[in-house]
């Protein structure tokens, strides 16, 4: 086995294509499109960049055909009490213990010339991206922006020393529940009352973006895990997604023009790109523009809520993601299945309040890191 850092264009469109040369035919895989892979981990192109650093390998036989790859990564945004620690992704390998320890290995070796002992993840590229290990629910299939793994990798990372520091939950809601949300909309009398509700401008989405993006970080920087979204981030996927989003597929509500709360879904757009083996030419381009006119989602994804952080403890503010979330069902299709994703495994509020409305466990996903690293506050 020869493991290789990427050092090259040619090298990074194979890191890209590695994971469907191995994964081919596995249950509930399908590629993502290599320009957007491609865009997410170029170096000189994703916005991680911009405040991380990192390195990418390839793990190939004597042959030189591919067995794995996986990243190594750091955020120089990450609190001090945590700079210690060193993050790896990317992670994809061959059912091979040797393989993924030998991985493991290489991303150590290279936090650690770096001050950086102990090792955590995976995040592709971090918390804010996707993240975590794959433990169940591999034949459900694809989700935008929700890794994908085999379910022989755990148990070849836990054999490698790492033990998991975190579940990470995707919830299902079938068609047609969104019925079971009306009565948790606000009402419209005494302090709600006040409380203004409107949709997504797509005329203005960095605009949107960076809204979002405060209100988020003000809403869950005291969780576990947490990282700021950056507002420019999130900028580069709504205008990415331009073409599918819809003024519907997010809500605020505001006082007096000021917004304190919000929910936001996005359709699966992984659903336009299936059959296409990863690759737009040289036939493909015409087949999703067409379908881009054409097709009608069958899944959605809610990604994001925030309630303003100076409304916690209050009436209003342990209404507001309820409310938030039954108005983005009223807004929605109603016969189309709903994943939201991803729930801390310990946020029992948020949890229970999914499972209220007919939400069930689909998947779980699991951050890994060294025992040391496990014991640090996030």
């Amino acid at each position: 086995m020869r493991i290789t850092e990427v050092a090259s264009r040619a090298d990074l469109k194979r890191f890209v294509r590695l994971p469907r040369e191995i994964y081919s035919g596995l249950a509930g895989y399908e590629p993502p499109l290599d320009i957007e892979r491609l865009q997410l981990f170029d170096p000189k192109r994703a916005p991680f960049f911009k405040h991380g650093e990192g390195c990418y390998w390839i793990a190939t036989d004597d042959a030189g055909r591919p067995l794995g790859r996986i990243s190594a990564q750091f955020d120089r945004d990450t609190p001090a009490e945590r700079a210690h620690i060193g993050h790896f992704g990317c992670l994809a390998a061959v059912n091979d213990a040797g393989v993924v320890h030998a991985l493991l290995a290489t991303a150590r070796a290279w936090h650690a010339e770096r001050g950086r002992p102990l090792l955590e993840g995976p995040y592709s590229l971090n918390i804010n991206e996707e993240a975590g290990l794959q433990i169940d629910g591999q034949a459900l299939g694809d989700m935008i922006l929700m890794p994908w793994s085999p379910d022989y990798l755990p148990a070849h990372v836990e054999a490698a020393g790492l033990v998991g520091m975190k579940d990470l939950l995707a919830y299902l809601v079938p068609p047609h529940k969104g019925r079971d949300w009306r009565g948790l909309r606000l009402p419209k009398d005494g302090a709600m009352g006040r409380i203004r509700m409107r949709t997504l401008n797509v005329l203005a989405l960095e605009r949107e973006a960076h809204l979002m993006a405060d209100m988020f970080n003000d809403s869950w920087r005291d969780n576990w895990g947490f990282a700021p979204l950056a507002g420019e981030e999130l900028a580069v996927l709504l205008k990415t997604a331009r073409p599918l989003l819809r003024p519907r597929h997010a809500v605020f509500f505001e006082i007096d023009g000021r917004a304190i709360a919000f929910a936001f879904c996005m359709p699966n757009a992984l659903e336009l790109f299936r059959g296409f083996g990863g690759r737009l030419m040289p036939f493909n381009w015409a087949r999703l523009l067409w379908r881009v006119m054409t097709h009608r989602f069958t899944s959605y994804r809610t990604m994001l809520l925030g309630v303003r952080a100076e409304l916690r403890g209050t009436s209003m503010g342990a209404r507001l993601p309820a409310a938030a979330m039954a108005q983005l069902f009223a807004a929605n299709p109603s016969d189309v299945e709903v994943e939201s994703s991803w729930i801390l495994e310990d946020n029992l509020r948020m949890r229970r309040l999914l499972e209220r409305v007919g939400y069930t466990v689909s998947k779980r996903y699991r951050i890994y890191g060294d025992p040391a690293a496990a014991q640090v506050p996030h």
